[in-house]
C-alpha cells in the first residue's frame, strides 16, 4: 500500500451541483443491505451491552470504578490491536480480494499463525511485566491492581482470538454468526456485573477481571463455532503457504494498518493514564463518562456507515461519482451529528443519570465541549476515507500520527497547567478541527471538483452555536440558561435540515 493506486486528473470549469447518479443508488443490492443490517445490528447490540456494563459499574463502584473499568478495557483493546495488526481490516480485506477457496484457506493459515504468535507474546509480556505496566498505566503499585493486570492477560488472549475469528466471519460475509458473537460476550459481562451489583457484593477488582475473561471467552467460542461452519477444502487439498510476493504485500499492508490503528489506540491509553496520574481514578471516570457518550458511540455510527461507504467510494472511478458519494455521506453524517450532539447537550443531565448515576453530573461539563470535536471528527472521517479509497497510505499514517501527537501535546499541557474537565475537552477539539482542515484540502488535491464551500458553511453553522454554549459554560462554570440552549438547538436543527436538503440535491 505504499503507493497511491491512481491519481485523479484535475478537471476545470464550472460544475453543476447535480453531479450524477451516486454509487449508493446503483450498486447497493438487497443482499448487501441485508448483510449490512445484520452487521450493524451486531455492532450496536454489542455497544448497548457495553453501555449497560458502564451503567452497572457506575452504580456498583462509582466514578473510581468506571475509571478503572475503562482503563482495563483500553488496555485490552490496545493489546488486541497490536496482535491483530490493526484489528479486523487486514484479514477482512485479504479474504475479500481472494476469489477461490484454496487461496482463502492459505491466507487464513498464515494470518492465524502471525496473529497467534503475536497474541501469545503480548499476553506473556503482560503477565510477566504486570508490575511496571500497572505503574505506567494506572500510577499504582497496589497488589490487587497488579494482580488484575496480570489476569487481564487471559482476557487479552481471548480477545485476540475473538477478533481473528470475527474477521474471518466478516470476510466470508457470515453476518448472522458475526452479530451473535459480537453481542453474546458483552451480554455475559452485563449479567456477571449486574449480578454482583444486584446481590450487593463488595466492589471487587477480581470480579471485574472475571467479567472481562468471560466476555471475550464467550465471543471467542461463538465466533470459532461460526468459523467451523464455513466451507472446508477436501481432504486431498492442502492450503499450503503464501508466495514471497503475497507475504511481502501482506506484511506491508499489515504494518501500515497497524501504525494507523495503534496511533489512535495508544493515544487514548496514554491520555487516560495521564488523567489517572494527575487527578486519580474518580476524575478519570468522570472524563470517561463524557467521552463515552460522545466519541465512543459516534465511532459506532461511523463503523456502521463504513461498511457501505468505503466499498462505494473505492468503486467510484470518475471524479463526479467520487464527489457525489462523498458529499451525500458528508451531509448525512453532518446532519445526524448536529441533531445528536444538540440532543446530548439539551438532555445531558437525564442521560448521565440514565446511563451512569447522579454522581456523574459533572461529566456534563466536558460533554458540552466534546460534542464540538465529535462533529469535526464525523465530517473528517468522510473526507479522510478518500485516503483509504485511493490507497494513500503514507498520507493516512502521517496525518493520523500528527493528529494524535497534537492531542497528546494538548492533553499534557492542560494536565500540567489547568487540569479541569473543560480544559481537557478543548484539548480534544483543537486536533480534530485541524485534522478536518487537512482532509478537506487533501480531498481538493485529489479531486478538483471538491470545493470548500460544499462543506464549510454548513459545518460552521452547525458548530458555532455549540461553541458559544461551551464557552459560556467554561467561563461561568455553570450550565447556560435554558432559553439560550433552546435557541442554539433551534439553529442546529435548521442547519441539520439544510444538510439533508443539500444531500437530496446531489443527484441528477
Amino acid at each position: 500500500m505504499g503507493a497511491v493506486a491512481g491519481e485523479l486528473a484535475p478537471l476545470g470549469g464550472r460544475q453543476s451541483r447535480r453531479i450524477g447518479r451516486s454509487p449508493f443508488d446503483a450498486h447497493f443490492s438487497p443482499i448487501v443491505k441485508g448483510g449490512v443490517l445484520a452487521s450493524t445490528a451486531g455492532v450496536f447490540g454489542a455497544a448497548l451491552c457495553w453501555l449497560l456494563g458502564f451503567k452497572v459499574v457506575a452504580l456498583w463502584m462509582g466514578p473510581e470504578g468506571v475509571g478503572l473499568f475503562s482503563q482495563l478495557r483500553q488496555v485490552i483493546q490496545a493489546a488486541t490491536v497490536a496482535a491483530t495488526f490493526g484489528g479486523t481490516t487486514v484479514v477482512v480485506q485479504g479474504l475479500a480480494e481472494r476469489g477461490d477457496e484454496l487461496a482463502r484457506q492459505r491466507f487464513r493459515t498464515i494470518a492465524f499463525r502471525y496473529t497467534g504468535i503475536a497474541g501469545t507474546a503480548i499476553a506473556l509480556v503482560m503477565a510477566i511485566a504486570a508490575q511496571p505496566i500497572t505503574l505506567l498505566l494506572f500510577s499504582s503499585t497496589a497488589p490487587d491492581i497488579i494482580a488484575t493486570v496480570r489476569w487481564i492477560a487471559a482476557a487479552v488472549l481471548l480477545s485476540i482470538g475473538a477478533t481473528y475469528a470475527l474477521a474471518v466471519l466478516n470476510g466470508y460475509r457470515s453476518y448472522r454468526d458475526l452479530a451473535v458473537a459480537q453481542i453474546a460476550g458483552p451480554a455475559v459481562l452485563v449479567i456477571v456485573l449486574g449480578g454482583a451489583w444486584w446481590w450487593s457484593q463488595p466492589a471487587s477488582h477480581a470480579l471485574l477481571t472475571v467479567s472481562f475473561i468471560m466476555c471475550f471467552g464467550v465471543t471467542c467460542l461463538l465466533a470459532a463455532y461460526g468459523v467451523s461452519r464455513l466451507p472446508r477444502l477436501g481432504g486431498e487439498s492442502m492450503p499450503g503457504t503464501l508466495s514471497k510476493a503475497e507475504s511481502g504485500a501482506l506484511i506491508r499492508f499489515a504494518i501500515s494498518t497497524l501504525a494507523s490503528a495503534m496511533a489512535t489506540t495508544l493515544t487514548l491509553l496514554l491520555v487516560r493514564s495521564w488523567v489517572i496520574e494527575a487527578k486519580g481514578l474518580a476524575f478519570a471516570g468522570l472524563f470517561d463518562a463524557g467521552w463515552t457518550l460522545t466519541f465512543n458511540y459516534t465511532t459506532l455510527l461511523l463503523t456502521a456507515c463504513n461498511a457501505i461507504y468505503l466499498p462505494l467510494l473505492t468503486a467510484a472511478r470518475h471524479p463526479n461519482e467520487q464527489k457525489a458519494c462523498m458529499l451525500k455521506t458528508a451531509y448525512l453524517v453532518l446532519g445526524i451529528s448536529i441533531l445528536a450532539c444538540n440532543a446530548l447537550v439539551l438532555f445531558r443531565e437525564p442521560l448521565l443519570d440514565l446511563f451512569y448515576s447522579p454522581q456523574f453530573q459533572e461529566s456534563g461539563r466536558i460533554l458540552m465541549i466534546l460534542v464540538i470535536a465529535v462533529i469535526f471528527r464525523g465530517v473528517s472521517w468522510v473526507y479522510g476515507t478518500l485516503m483509504l479509497a485511493t490507497r494513500s497510505s503514507r498520507a493516512l499514517v502521517a496525518s493520523d500520527l500528527a493528529a494524535n501527537l497534537l492531542l497528546l501535546a494538548a492533553t499534557r499541557y492542560v494536565l500540567n497547567n489547568s487540569p479541569s474537565l473543560e480544559a481537557l475537552g478543548w484539548a480534544f477539539v483543537l486536533p480534530n478541527f485541524l485534522y478536518f482542515v487537512f482532509v478537506v484540502e487533501f480531498a481538493r488535491m485529489k479531486n478538483r471538483l471538491m470545493c470548500r464551500r460544499d462543506i464549510w458553511p454548513l459545518l460552521a453553522g452547525g458548530t458555532m452555536p455549540l461553541i458559544c454554549l461551551a464557552l459560556v459554560s467554561t467561563r461561568s462554570r455553570t450550565a447556560p440558561p435554558e432559553p439560550v440552549a433552546m435557541i442554539c438547538a433551534g439553529i442546529g436543527l435548521a442547519v441539520a435540515i439544510a444538510a439533508f436538503i443539500a444531500r437530496r440535491r446531489v443527484v441528477p
